[in-house]
């Protein structure tokens, strides 16, 4: 712990000193000719359905809210997926045997199972001290119980950098210090400080495709989490596209990220419908 103290001290005092050079330099911000200012919403819905002898289904839905003026930055980011499986169970006695019917036929019981009911919202406003550099506060809550997560909440400030294009065109790196709060639905709430580091890439491949990256990670506590997502879009007319998207959210425990089957991944790959609002 002493050792996480010292990190975290350290990451304090290099994000200081970032904003004490940036401050310096405050005065001489020009808005750059490229920066597009106003209000940007995506909208993003996938569901699948498969019937046989389990039933599944599953819903997903995302919103990307943002508004940006001359030096100020806010992004709202709403996300929303529930899993569940429908089975018929052969029922058994006491001692483990089948039962049956009148007619001699197992009896059965359907059973119907929740994997997935995640909801999670994050809101992160920015201060932009020069055309490129920015403060920034960040504030999230994820919840999941069939997962085990009555609330994870994580609070952080910090300093960032972003070299703008245009609204599809970007690159941006974010570093920072907080808290991260961890309340399973049993067990100890878990609460400690923790460092941050949040990266994001998007490019227009052409003037229909565009590539998509992302990166949250929190570290210097006795566990981190990490949040990786890659997609690649296709706009097939108008203000809609076709998102193909692979998520994954990992913590320290796991040693093969890779390894879908591990408890500590959580990963799923997707085709998403995309509309941009406005």
């Amino acid at each position: 712990m002493a050792f996480c103290a010292r990190s975290t001290t350290r990451v304090a005092l290099a994000c200081c000193l970032c904003i004490v050079a940036g401050l310096a330099r405050a005065a001489s911000y020009e808005i750059p000719k490229n920066l597009e200012q106003g209000w940007d919403a995506q909208v993003q819905f996938g569901a699948l359905a498969t019937f046989g002898v389990n039933d599944t289904s599953a819903i997903s839905a995302r919103t990307d809210l943002s508004y940006r003026g001359e030096r100020f930055e806010h992004e709202l980011v709403a996300k929303f997926y529930r899993s569940s499986s429908v089975a018929q169970v052969t029922r058994l006695d006491a001692s483990g045997k089948q039962v049956v019917n009148s007619k001699g036929e197992p009896v059965t019981d359907r059973v119907k199972t929740t994997t997935s009911d995640r909801r999670f919202l994050s809101v992160q406003p920015r201060w932009f001290f020069t055309s490129r550099h920015y403060l920034f506060a960040l504030a999230d809550v994820d919840i999941n119980e069939p997962d085990g997560v009555s609330s994870s909440t994580l609070h952080v400030g910090g300093v960032g950098y972003k070299l703008w294009k245009s609204r599809g065109h970007y690159a941006s790196a974010a570093v920072g210090v907080g808290r991260r709060r961890f309340e399973p639905l049993s067990g100890e709430v878990e609460a400690e400080s923790v460092g941050y580091v949040g990266l994001r890439f998007k490019r227009l491949l052409s003037e229909t495709v565009s590539l998509s990256l992302m990166l949250d990670s929190d570290f210097g506590g006795e566990e981190s989490y990490s949040e990786a997502e890659a997609s690649l879009s296709w706009r097939v007319r108008g203000p809609v596209a076709i998102k193909f998207k692979y998520g994954a959210s990992v913590n320290s425990r796991v040693v093969n990220p890779w390894n879908t089957f591990d408890d500590g991944v959580e990963a799923a790959m997707s085709v998403n419908l995309e509309v941009e609002v406005f």
